[in-house]
């Protein structure tokens, strides 16, 4: 997989491999540098007291740090378990994860392509990760929306397009789903048929937004309604003009609604 070179950025949570585990330190290797070795004291490991440091820390096990040091000089760089919370250790397992999905896709493409994981980070790899950054997200956009994000990194023609189908057959871009309660009534005489007719066009404005409107009856008033769309923008935008749609047909019918989200 891809190393960096150089060093990390104090405040820069990384994921690291442990290595040796002395009485009052343990010495990592930093898995997203090259050749880059930390040190975590012992005061570093726990909010709470350590009686025995190996009860902690098991050799080749993977842990989220945060630097808290880096002296080039020495070659020296200092971290911190205790000082990583809960949804940051979640946050940057889940960037290594989706780094891992990118750099296998890459791997794959070299096959395919008779070349090595080196020529493909020469071309590919090494261009997106010093415009963007990370891998993922790029071939997250990739994914539903095209190769743009390769041309405007300088990769070449012929690879953009090849390195495009092939992540658009291997990420499936998640959808936004938007899900909730509506309750709906009418006291009109024809209070059924009212509200069959704003379900009918709740369905008919999803349709012309292009998103999936499920609503099912849950018993009177209340029925389930579910939307799905390609982005939380879309989703938001339908559930909005939906509201306001039916909220006027149904006070024009003698009717009130009410939206709850779950």
């Amino acid at each position: 997989m891809y190393k960096r070179k150089g060093f990390p950025e104090k405040g820069e949570f990384v994921i690291c491999t442990i290595k040796r585990v002395l009485p009052h330190s343990v010495f990592v290797e930093l898995d997203e540098y090259d050749k880059k070795e930390g040190m975590i004291h012992v005061s570093e490991i726990s909010r709470k007291w350590v009686r025995n440091i190996r009860t902690y820390m098991r050799i080749d096990s993977k842990v989220v740090c945060k630097v808290m040091d880096v002296y080039q000089d020495k070659n020296q760089i200092n971290l911190s378990i205790r000082r990583v919370g809960a949804s940051q250790k979640r946050m940057k397992q889940t960037e290594w994860s989706n780094e891992k999905k990118a750099n296998d896709i890459l791997e794959v493409f070299a096959k395919q392509n008779k070349l090595t994981v080196k020529d493909v980070y020469d071309k590919v790899g090494n261009k997106i990760l010093e415009k963007y950054g990370l891998l993922y997200p790029v071939f997250l956009e990739v994914s539903s929306a095209g190769k743009v994000p390769f041309e405007e990194a300088g990769i070449e023609k012929k690879l953009t397009e090849k390195l495009t189908e092939l992540i658009q057959k291997r990420i499936i871009p998640p959808k936004a789903i938007i899900e909730g309660i509506i309750t709906m009534s009418s006291t009109a005489p024809d209070g059924i048929e009212v509200i069959k007719s704003a379900i009918e066009k709740a369905q008919e404005i999803a349709k012309k937004k292009k998103v999936v409107l499920e609503i099912k009856y849950l018993g009177a008033p209340k029925y389930k309604f579910n939307i799905t769309s390609d982005d939380f923008k879309t989703a938001e935008k339908t559930l909005e003009e939906i509201k306001e749609q039916i909220s006027t047909f149904l006070k024009s019918k003698e009717g009130s609604v009410e939206f709850k989200r779950t």
